[in-house]
């Protein structure tokens, strides 16, 4: 029998009890304010077809089974749409993908067959950003049940997940959110894991992103959605956004959002009263493979990351949320045949790609630049009761920065492609998650040995603290070594020409920043498991320079104190130093 002690009663301090403070922008227009399109979208609903924020005005959010009890009707509703479970959270909840097809055309390969660009929204992946979950229920609403927007599914198929982060959207309270102005309580950042899912597309860790690679996978979509909302210092933008348009993506599909989707989406935009900037500027933000714009480029698919802003309300969120989705889903309609061609002829080119063409890893920024102008507001100082010291307050008045904007890149991890590489057998985790990616691979059916293509590591630093739940490398040097090496019977063959391969780079080349080795898949191979006594290797060591006048050279120019230390030197040069020993596992097959 299980006895447990007494719950101590803990009394709750007079400062605990202060209610939420939320911030409110200086910046709101009447153009914010009166929120048109969504407006207009509530005023052509039935009341029993009104999401639960919409029924608040605005001063709530509904719960996760709300989400889901509106997409399901949304399914009943339409003979165009379909409801698909996709996975399941670490808590237990199921997740979903909303499919809306004119064709009904809810498979991946029936909607390939209608040619048709394919656009995926993801919501609240961090579920106390809120307004695109709203925002894109009254969307699928308009199309589908007040089908006062029902002719774009003539020209687009539309996949939208309710919540992604569905255990952090339960997780409620009403301070989880310092600088967001309203609703009056949200979900968590977090996943029940604590982990911060938008971090998470390489390495997998978590079911949700498990379930959403698997949408990803199957169906391939040209265009990736995915909204947020942005903390930081007031300004007048009410919507910021990123991209991916230069040597991280597909040429074809990066210069398609360049010139036929950007230009067009501000606007449409600006003319409705937003105002449109650009997340990061100076430097428009170019996200690696861990974030969802990052992992589409990867994939050389169009993706579009959306910032609303915290300071802005609530309603004026889901304004900007609405548009945007609204906007891409025109743009698709209009252009969409153009960027679907190019997402199939990025994937014929990736499954074409000759052995040693050179494949862009990661950038940093580069030229050319472009004039921009930074819209912040005007600050000015007071000294804080608390802090003591000078705080600065924002106060209504433009403090605009001119600057410029630096959209482009420049290499900085560049490799060329081998034809494939074999990862051993016994390192499974690392093959799970290729497999959880929908990456193509064959398991050798005979042992092979021979001389391959790999790296041995020097200068390992680990971080001091975890990220993402995993000890992060935080620098290494990966040295080219060519050497025997066996591959046991039940290897996997991971070929770099098929569309997922510039993933599969990413993922295996370790000096990638969102490589296996990186991320700490790996770390058993940075431990030494075999030592020696002083004085048994003693009487070698010595050998060994006796026998070796370049090594006794190098030895005695490394000034090393007399002692271990110059045995342990020894040691690393001599046969009797484990094999494996910081000598990647994966092997490169040129």
């Amino acid at each position: 029998m299980f006895r447990f002690a007494a719950l101590a009663v803990v009394s709750v301090p007079l400062h605990a009890q202060i209610p939420p403070m939320p911030p409110v922008s200086l910046a709101e227009t009447p153009a914010m304010r009166a929120a048109a399109s969504i407006a207009s979208s509530t005023a052509a609903a039935a009341e029993d077809w009104r999401t639960h924020a919409e029924r608040t005005d605005w001063r709530e959010t509904g719960s996760y089974r709300e989400a889901v009890e509106f997409h399901q009707r949304l399914a009943r509703a339409s003979r165009f749409a379909q409801l698909e479970s996709i996975g399941i959270t670490s808590e237990g909840r199921p997740l979903y993908v909303l499919i809306a097809s004119k064709d009904r055309a809810f498979t991946p390969a029936a909607a390939r067959r209608t040619g048709k660009p394919v656009l995926l929204i993801q919501n609240g992946i961090h579920p106390g950003e809120n307004g695109g979950k709203d925002a894109a229920m009254m969307l699928l609403r308009d199309l589908l049940v007040t089908r006062r927007m029902a002719a774009l599914l003539d020209r687009v198929i539309v996949l939208s997940i309710p919540v992604l982060n569905a255990d952090g959207h339960e997780n409620v309270s009403p301070y989880h959110r310092l600088h967001e102005n309203g609703p009056a309580a949200m979900g968590f950042r977090a996943s029940a894991l604590n982990l911060n899912l938008n971090r998470d597309y390489v390495k997998a860790d978590s079911p949700e992103i498990r379930a959403f690679l698997r949408v990803f996978a199957a169906w391939n979509p040209d265009f990736l959605l995915d909204n947020h909302v942005t903390n930081g210092g007031d300004a007048e933008y009410d919507v910021t956004i990123a991209t991916h348009t230069e040597q991280d993506i597909d040429e074809e599909v990066g210069a398609w959002v360049k010139t036929d989707y950007i230009p067009a989406l501000f606007g449409r935009l600006e003319p409705l009263g937003h105002v449109v900037g650009w997340y990061g500027a100076p430097n428009a933000l170019t996200a690696a493979p861990r974030f969802s714009t990052g992992y589409a480029a990867a994939r050389n698919r169009a993706s579009l990351l959306v910032e609303t802003h915290a300071l802005k309300s609530f309603r004026t969120r889901a304004w900007s949320h609405y548009d945007i989705m609204l906007a891409t889903l025109e743009l698709l309609a209009e252009k969409g045949r153009a960027l679907a061609a190019a997402s199939l002829a990025a994937d014929r080119r990736m499954r074409d790609l000759a052995p040693g063409t050179p494949v862009f890893l990661e950038g940093e920024p580069g030229d050319p630049t472009e004039p921009y102008t930074i819209r912040r507001l005007a600050t000015e100082n007071y000294t804080g009761a608390a802090s003591g010291v000078e705080t600065p307050r924002y106060v209504n008045r433009p403090a605009y920065a001119v600057t410029r904007l630096n959209r482009s890149l420049k290499p900085r991890l560049v490799k060329p492609a081998p034809a494939g590489y074999i990862i051993p057998r016994p390192w499974q985790s690392v093959i799970d998650v290729l497999r959880a990616h929908g990456v193509r691979m064959e398991t050798l059916e005979r042992e092979r040995e021979e001389m391959f293509e790999t790296y041995r590591f020097e200068q390992v630093q680990f971080a001091p603290t975890p990220f993402e739940g995993r000890f992060l490398l935080r620098s290494l040097q990966a040295m080219p070594v060519r050497e025997p090496r066996r591959m046991p019977a039940g290897s996997i063959w991971v070929p770099v020409a098929q569309p997922a391969g510039k993933l599969v780079m990413h993922f295996l080349e370790p000096e990638s920043g969102d490589s296996a080795v990186k991320w700490g898949f790996f770390h058993a191979i940075f431990e030494q498991k075999e030592y020696f006594s002083d004085y048994a290797f003693e009487p070698y060591a010595a050998r060994m320079l006796e026998a070796d006048p370049a090594l006794k050279r190098e030895f005695e120019a490394a000034q090393l104190p007399p002692g271990r230390a110059r045995l342990a030197w020894l040691h690393r040069r001599s046969p009797y130093l484990e094999k494996t020993k910081d000598a990647y596992p994966v092997v490169r097959v040129p």
